[in-house]
């Protein structure tokens, strides 16, 4: 130690270097790897708690069906339709369609099916049946009021939360005149709503199922902040947020159902959410502690070996660029780069400095932006940007080039999936203008809103599909089409990212051209979003 340590002088030298050696990167790494690990536990499980909100929903929209389908068993009955045609009873005939009701209905809904409790029919011509004696007319009719006379059932929720019924009401039409009848009430154990999701796992976590006007059609509201944000959250189909400290930081998940018009919603507390995100850090606090402790004790021995440990450093450093080099070829479409190597060529035996100049340009920003995640939007004037350089690497390349038309000022501040637009240009060339770019020829992009949509079609005037097409959505299987691989990459990446109602369409005629579009949600750019800010 005397020998390598000379002195308070050299004492505190050692400590620097310790410090800087090993304690800081190791506290470094440590921190590093928490917060990375924290944000994909993160994400892990909000991924977890939408599929959760998903089948909630799914399940919600199953069980809404069975009462729908119930609800109908009943309204197909011809001579309940003739009961409630009829515009005077006496006393013979009402006493006759009440035993009816009593014993051929009742058997249908409650012989046959084990979810009804009792039901109600209410005619506009003043009959009224109930299966359970303590319901009385004005009940009934009170209750009837509320429902929808549209021909979809109507569903009301107990008052009260540990007990009651769901009552399912249907506006009772003629399925031959479509004469408006009455109504048709049916109540349900509230029970059956709860046994909808019991095989989840939802303990400590409160489940809500709100209507189209934010009321709670399932669970209750625990604040009026509560109702407030989760109103004006239903204009988006599924999303989640985080809740305030007042709101006992809760995170809220939720799914519209596109049958129901309802919403889903759970609201999970803090402490379940993060739970395994708090493990995680503290496994990694407790790792990176005993690696500091057990650094520091062979301190002295690596810093007698300091030099050899950088030589190893930099050999693993040149080891890892030539391995991320290696992936970077990988991605790099070969055709396409030894075709604009070739050029550069050509042009540098001719000592076109200027053409050489800008094709190796133009291949150097399209590499750069290629090698980046193509699941990660961009704004669409870099989309733009990208084509701009593989048009100008293709002019050289063939010489006469089509007139390029675009028009992107109804969406230049939208965001889009990187390389989707390059892929779409590339194939007009490929199949297109596969004999060659002719005077007149041109290909014309637009991007442009359409509700919540963005929508960006890519017109050429070249041969066009084999026989005229009006609309339809691409077909994967390139081959059947006579389009190319890249155009199936595009079509897929837009429903992964967004879902199966996006991707590519296309239509055009036989010898007069084609346009694909292009179907996304409609989304600002995070860089226009910094710049407002």
């Amino acid at each position: 130690m005397t020998k390598v340590l000379k002195g308070k002088k050299d004492f505190i030298h050692f400590i620097i270097g310790l410090a800087l050696i090993i304690i800081l990167p190791v506290l470094f790494i440590s921190i590093a790897g928490i917060h990375r690990n924290s944000r994909q536990m993160q994400e892990r499980n909000l991924e977890y708690w939408q599929m959760t909100v998903q089948d909630i929903t799914y399940d919600m929209d199953k069980a809404v069906r069975e009462y729908d389908s119930l609800s109908m068993t009943a309204l197909i009955q011809e001579e309940l339709l003739n009961i409630l045609y009829r515009q005077k009873f006496d006393q013979v005939e009402y006493a006759q369609a009440y035993s009816w009701l009593e014993q051929q209905l009742t058997v249908e809904l409650f012989l046959n099916n084990s979810l009804v409790s009792s039901f109600q029919v209410l005619g506009n011509n003043g009959f009224y049946y109930t299966s359970d004696r303590s319901i009385g007319k004005e009940e009934t009719a009170a209750l009837a009021q509320r429902v929808e006379k549209s021909g979809k059932i109507t569903v009301f929720m107990p008052e009260e939360k540990e007990s009651g019924f769901v009552t399912v009401g249907r506006y009772i039409y003629s399925y031959k005149d479509l004469q408006p009848l009455g109504y048709f009430l049916m109540s349900i154990k509230r029970t059956e709503l709860d046994r909808i999701w019991e095989n989840k796992n939802l303990d400590g976590i409160r489940v809500l199922v709100l209507d189209e006007n934010g009321d709670a059609v399932y669970g209750n509201m625990e604040d009026s902040w509560e109702t407030e944000k989760l109103y004006l959250s239903l204009g988006r189909d599924s999303d989640f947020f985080e809740g305030p400290k007042e709101a006992k930081e809760r995170l809220y998940v939720w799914d519209k159902s596109d049958y129901t018009g309802w919403t889903a919603v759970v609201a999970v507390p803090r402490q379940i959410y993060h739970n395994s995100v708090w493990s995680l850090n503290r496994t990694f606090l407790i790792v990176g502690t005993a690696a500091v402790l057990m650094a520091s004790a062979l301190a002295y021995f690596l810093i007698q070996s300091v030099y050899a440990t950088q030589l190893a450093n930099q050999k693993n450093e040149t080891e890892r660029s030539r391995a991320e080099m290696k992936a970077l070829q990988t991605q790099i479409n070969p055709h396409f780069l030894y075709n604009t190597l070739g050029a550069i060529n050509m042009y540098s035996v001719m000592e076109d400095a200027e053409a050489v100049s800008n094709i190796t340009d133009a291949l150097s920003k399209m590499f750069r932006y290629a090698v980046q995640n193509p699941l990660v939007p961009v704004r669409i004037t870099e989309e733009i940007e990208h084509v701009k350089n593989y048009l100008k690497i293709q002019q050289y390349r063939q010489g006469k080039m089509p007139e390029l038309e675009i028009n992107i000022e109804e969406a230049e501040d939208a965001a889009m999936l990187r390389l989707c637009l390059q892929p779409i240009v590339e194939n007009i060339f490929k199949h297109a203008f596969a004999d060659g770019v002719k005077p007149g020829h041109f290909i014309r992009i637009r991007a442009f809103r359409e509700g919540e949509k963005l929508l960006v079609d890519v017109t050429d005037n070249g041969r066009g599909p084999s026989i005229d097409v009006e609309d339809m959505e691409y077909v994967t299987d390139g081959e059947q089409n006579g389009r190319g691989i890249g155009l199936s990459n595009v079509h897929r990446r837009l429903k992964l990212a967004y879902g199966k109602s996006y991707g590519l369409r296309i239509s055009g005629r036989a010898g007069k051209g084609m346009t694909i579009r292009l179907c996304q949600p409609y989304q600002i750019s995070k860089k226009v979003e910094k710049e407002q800010e």
